[in-house]
């Protein structure tokens, strides 16, 4: 699993292998970050250097314990975690409380 990086921060991990998979996949995420918020500040600025590197124990754990709201497909396609808040993106379950 791999780990992308913005300035120390880890912001999303995925199990995408090999790693220039993994690469080109959270790089391409690149335009939608510049757009998305966590707690009010912007995930990417558009600026900061870009660091895929090989996920910590503990990314890898919260991966495995996230409640994906889908089934894995068969296909293995690589899925994507955000490791940090996104504004706005719970803001459905938020109602149903």
């Amino acid at each position: 699993m791999f780990t992308l990086e913005i300035d120390g921060r880890a912001i999303a991990v995925t199990d995408a292998t090999p790693e220039a998979e993994a690469r080109e996949l959270l790089e391409s995420l690149a335009d939608e970050m510049i757009e998305l918020e966590s707690e009010g500040k912007q995930v990417w600025d558009g600026e900061s250097p870009l660091k895929v590197r090989p996920a910590t124990e503990e990314e890898i754990e919260a991966f495995d314990e996230a409640e994906m709201d889908e089934e894995p497909d068969e296909d293995d396609e690589p899925v994507v975690m955000f490791l940090v808040p996104i504004d706005g993106l719970d803001e459905d379950d938020e109602d149903e409380d």
